[in-house]
């Protein structure tokens, strides 16, 4: 799937900031992918209880979004930067937040309405 949706910034797609939208266009960036992604796996019979965007940092600083995926190996994430599925420790990325039934869980566990860093979110770029 990753090779299909070609990856545009949200004011070059949309004209204005982040947008989070399934990419029916055929364009999208990483939350649009793994929010297609999640689509995915709940209409071949996953629950949504297992699947959970999660929201970091690439190695390079850059803000990034996965779709973290709970098996019975474990937590894997689905990347729209890596073609294969890894457990979240062999991606690199720093995790702040994942999203859950009722919102967002900081890395520390704080729950909120809208995703958190537990650390300055200005050190992090943005695409």
């Amino acid at each position: 799937m990753n090779s299909t949706i070609v990856e545009v910034a949200y004011l070059e797609q949309y004209g204005r900031g982040d947008v989070w939208t399934l990419p029916m266009s055929g364009r999208g960036d990483c939350e649009d992918l793994a929010l297609l992604k999640c689509k995915m796996l709940i209409e071949r019979g996953w629950p949504t209880s297992a699947l959970s965007v999660t929201v970091g940092a690439t190695v390079q600083g850059v803000a990034h979004a996965v779709l973290t995926v709970s098996t019975v190996q474990g937590q894997l994430v689905l990347d729209n930067l890596n073609s294969s599925i890894l457990r979240p420790s062999q991606t690199g990325h720093r995790y702040f937040a994942r999203q859950s039934d009722r919102g967002w869980i900081s890395a520390s566990g704080e729950r909120t309405a809208e995703p958190m860093a537990d650390l300055p979110m200005a050190r992090v770029g943005l695409r």
